[in-house]
């Protein structure tokens, strides 16, 4: 039990130094290029917040039980927006008009829906999977492509702005960063485990909520530094991209390995909980207005309201 502690309070301690040296060095790399610190969150900081659950897919999926991956991914997606997000709007106002992230946010149902639709016959077999794969890389190449095109209009509107840190300083930070968080999860994620097991709580209670918690940890550090320095952009980014990721890249890499099954419950649960959570934030962020701790505590009054329809 005093190891299971000792992980789990170091684990948090390296989620939140990683998280600060994230944070500054995304929002350093995006003045350096000349764009909105959303698009890096939605890419580069997205990417590697899902790290926990692409490892966990990997894993799975050459164990021969993908299906383990599928499970954790909707509860991560879940608990981002029900627990990460929330969290953050709590802390601090979140700004929720621009035209990219409108666009994003409509991306989120549209990729949860492909899901089902894949795998409404209870499996994602490889040819789903390649379907999956290939949905991420073209949202990443839309996103990307939009991003060159605000660089450009802001070198025009401004002119070329000298970087605020070294470049070899930002990729220190970001991948010295992102090691952290990864780090640090899986020390919250062990010793969050072995702390429940000590006191009774059964393997499903455990996976149902320590697991799917402790993979949205990085999300859930890099959002609350990125609201403490009121860096919002790269927080809504950051959540939604990892949502995207996880829908898409994470299970086309689970179901390419072996099939994933797909459970009839996720149909008539997690799905329609995830859609009601998804188009609560589109209706925000089509209607201009602020993400702020009104809108945090909805959030988590729906992912609680889920989490006590799972365990009822």
């Amino acid at each position: 039990m005093l190891v299971d502690i000792f992980f789990l309070l170091g684990g948090l301690a390296l989620l939140v130094v990683g998280a600060n040296r994230l944070v500054k060095g995304a929002s350093a790399l995006a003045a350096s290029l000349g764009v909105s610190t959303f698009v890096i969150g939605l890419t580069v900081v997205a990417m590697g917040t899902s790290a926990p659950e692409a490892s966990l897919a990997i894993i799975s999926g050459l164990g021969g039980d993908a299906s383990i991956s599928f499970g954790n991914v909707i509860g991560a997606n879940v608990a981002n927006i029900g627990v990460v997000l929330a969290a953050a709007c709590i802390v601090c106002p979140v700004a929720s008009g621009m035209t990219l992230l409108k666009r994003e946010a409509v991306f989120l149902i549209i990729a949860i829906l492909a899901v089902a639709a894949l795998g409404y016959n209870g499996i994602i077999d490889r040819s789903n999977a390649l379907v999956l794969i290939a949905a991420a890389m073209a949202f990443n190449y839309f996103v990307l492509r939009s991003a060159k095109m605000e660089r450009a209009a802001k070198r025009v509107e401004v002119g070329e702005q000298r970087p605020t840190m070294e470049r070899w300083r930002m990729l220190a930070y970001i991948v010295g960063g992102l090691a952290l968080l990864i780090i640090g999860s899986e020390l919250v994620l062990r010793g969050g485990v072995g702390v429940a097991t000590e006191l009774g709580v059964d393997e499903f209670t455990i996976g149902l909520t320590v697991v799917a918690l402790g993979t949205t940890m990085p999300e859930l550090a890099v959002s609350i530094s990125s609201a403490c320095r009121l860096e919002t952009n790269l927080l809504l980014g950051n959540v939604l991209g990892s949502n995207i990721s996880n829908s898409l890249l994470i299970i086309g890499m689970a179901g390419l390995f072996n099939p994933v099954v797909v459970p009839g419950g996720f149909y008539t649960l997690a799905l329609p909980m995830t859609l009601i959570m998804y188009t609560v934030l589109v209706l925000f962020m089509y209607t201009r207005r602020r993400l702020n701790r009104t809108t945090g505590i909805l959030f988590m009054g729906i992912y609680i309201a889920y989490m006590l329809m799972l365990l009822i």
